[in-house]
This record gives C-alpha cells, sequence and structure tokens, in this order.
C-alpha cells in the first residue's frame, strides 16, 4: 500500500486500538528504509477526527465505494481517498459530505 501511494504521500490507518497502533508502529519502524514509499501513520483516532485535526476539507476527500454512483476519472480533482472503511462505519460516512467514486 504504501509502494503504491508513493513518494510524497501519506497512508493513515485509523481508529485502531492503541495495542494495535503500537505493533503497527514497530513493524513499520522495523521495516526497510525505502525512499520511493509513503510515510505511514497510526493512531486511535476516528478518520473524521483525523480529518477535521489536519484541516482537510472534505471536498477533497473521496470515499472509494464499489456501489457509488459516480465512477471516478482522470478529471476528477480529489487530493485524498478513503478506503477499507468496514460495513458499519460505511453506512455512517454515507451520512457526511464525502464525495464518492467507484474506481470502475
Amino acid at each position: 500500500m504504501r509502494i503504491l501511494a508513493g513518494l510524497f504521500s501519506e497512508v493513515h490507518f485509523t481508529h485502531l486500538s492503541q495495542a494495535c497502533t503500537n505493533s503497527l508502529l514497530k513493524i513499520f519502524g522495523q521495516s526497510p528504509k525505502e525512499t520511493q514509499i509513503a510515510d505511514v501513520f497510526c493512531t486511535t483516532e476516528g478518520v473524521l477526527d483525523l480529518i477535521k485535526a489536519i484541516g482537510l476539507p472534505l471536498d477533497q476527500v473521496c470515499l472509494l465505494d464499489p456501489k457509488a454512483e459516480h465512477e471516478l476519472s482522470p478529471d476528477d480533482t480529489y487530493t485524498n481517498f478513503l478506503f477499507g472503511v468496514s460495513a458499519n462505519r460505511l453506512t455512517y460516512l454515507y451520512c457526511t459530505d464525502f464525495n464518492q467514486g467507484d474506481l470502475g
């Protein structure tokens, strides 16, 4: 995932238990220091709290969803993508102002 995101990108794992956060940070800290991978962050905060804390406007975030009505296109200008959301959290996020996109 970090390789696919690429250099100058960030991958955030959110809403984790403290034990999981500590474990992932330890694992990522032991991985080889490659120069072409995204930075990683792990937190117990929820994704909406994190987005608010870093001051990211929701219109820059696309919730990737295979059931979305809109298929992503090269014309889209999203700067951030949210994926890997559990079913019960996805239902909650549908009630927010997230843009939704299908990878096709």
